[in-house]
C-alpha cells in the first residue's frame, strides 16, 4: 500500500499516516503479518521528519495494530493464540480467523449469543459524531436495510433506552464506543470496503485525466485519495472538493473523472456520471441484515 501525505491538509501529517495505515489494515490491503516500511524509508520518500513517522508508528503500536519484532521491524499484528486444551485451541482458531476478517472478539461473542438466542433487532443506532460522515453512513445503511435508523446519543443511552437496538460504528471509533456503552448494549464494527471492491468493474481513467474527489467529509476525501493512489493513480491528477463549501460544483472540471460519496453523488450536475465511493463493506451490510431478520 502506498502512502499519500500532504502538508497542506487540515489533518497533521502524523494523523494522516495513522489513518492510512489503519485504512490499509481494516480494508485488508495490509494483511496480518505484513511488514511496514521503515521509519527512515517513509520519512525520506515523503520528505517529512523521521520523528513524525516514528510517532505515528508508536501510536499504532500502543493501540495494538502493530507489533515490533526485534531486529526485523514493524508488522501488522495478528491475534495471538492463548489458552490450553482442545476447546481453547478451537476457540483461539476461531478468533484468529475472525481477526483476519476484521472482526473484534466482542463481535464474535455477540454473534454466538445471537446464534443461540436469535432475537431480531428492531432499529440501528449510528455512533458517529462527525455530521457529514453520519449522513453518509446513514444513507448507505438505508439503501440495504428496512429497519429504522437513528443516532446513538452515548450521553443518555442505557440498556433500557437501547431496547432491541443495535449500535454500529466505524473501526476507528468502535473500541472507544464500546467502552462508553452500558453492559448489554452491543456495538458492531462497520467493516470498510476494500480498494479492490471500491474499483471493481470501474474503468480506469486515462493518465491525463483530472480526478475530482467530492465529499462533505474530510475523512472520506482522505480515504478515497489514499485508495486511488494505492492502486497507482498519480497524486498530481487528484483534486479534492469539499461538497459543503459554497460554489463547489463550479470547481468541477469539464469531463473530469469524478469520485463521490453516496450523498454528494446525488447532488452533482446532471452531466456528471460519478463513480460512487462507498464506505461500508458488503459483508458488513449482509451481517446487519441477519441481525435485523431481513
Amino acid at each position: 500500500m502506498r502512502f499519500w501525505i500532504t502538508k497542506n491538509s487540515e489533518l497533521p501529517v502524523r494523523e494522516q499516516l495513522v489513518r492510512q495505515v489503519l485504512l490499509g489494515i481494516l480494508s485488508e490491503d495490509l494483511p496480518s503479518g505484513h511488514k511496514l516500511p521503515s521509519v527512515r524509508a517513509v520519512a525520506r520518500r515523503h520528505q517529512i521528519h523521521s520523528n513524525t513517522v516514528s510517532a505515528a508508528y508508536h501510536d499504532l503500536l500502543e493501540q495494538g495494530w502493530l507489533e515490533l519484532r526485534r531486529g526485523s521491524g514493524l508488522y501488522v499484528r495478528p491475534l495471538q493464540a492463548s489458552g490450553d486444551g482442545q476447546l481453547d485451541q478451537l476457540l483461539t482458531g476461531v478468533l484468529q480467523a475472525a481477526r483476519r476478517q476484521n472482526y473484534e472478539p466482542e463481535e464474535v461473542l455477540h454473534r454466538l449469543e445471537h446464534m443461540l438466542h436469535p432475537i431480531p433487532y428492531e432499529r440501528i443506532l449510528i455512533a458517529e459524531a462527525e455530521p457529514a460522515m453520519h449522513e453518509i453512513l446513514r444513507a448507505e445503511l438505508a439503501e440495504s436495510l428496512s429497519v429504522p435508523l437513528g443516532a446513538a446519543d452515548l450521553s443518555i443511552l442505557g440498556a433500557s433506552q437501547a431496547g432491541r437496538a443495535l449500535v454500529v460504528a466505524l473501526p476507528t471509533r468502535a473500541a472507544k464506543i464500546r467502552r462508553q456503552l452500558p453492559r448489554g448494549v452491543p456495538c458492531i464494527t462497520l467493516r470498510l470496503r476494500s480498494v479492490r471492491a471500491s474499483i471493481e468493474g470501474q474503468t480506469k481513467p486515462s493518465p491525463d485525466s483530472v480526478i475530482a474527489v467530492v465529499s462533505r467529509s474530510a475523512e472520506i476525501r482522505l480515504w478515497a485519495r489514499a485508495m486511488l493512489i494505492s492502486v497507482g493513480l498519480d497524486p498530481d491528477s487528484l483534486s479534492e472538493i469539499d461538497a459543503s463549501s459554497d460554489g463547489w460544483r463550479d470547481r468541477l472540471v469539464r469531463n473530469a473523472f469524478v469520485v463521490a460519496d453516496v450523498i454528494a453523488a446525488g447532488e452533482l450536475p446532471a452531466a456528471c456520471q460519478p463513480r460512487v465511493f462507498r464506505v461500508i463493506a458488503d459483508s458488513s451490510l449482509a451481517e446487519l441484515k441477519q441481525f435485523c431478520g431481513q
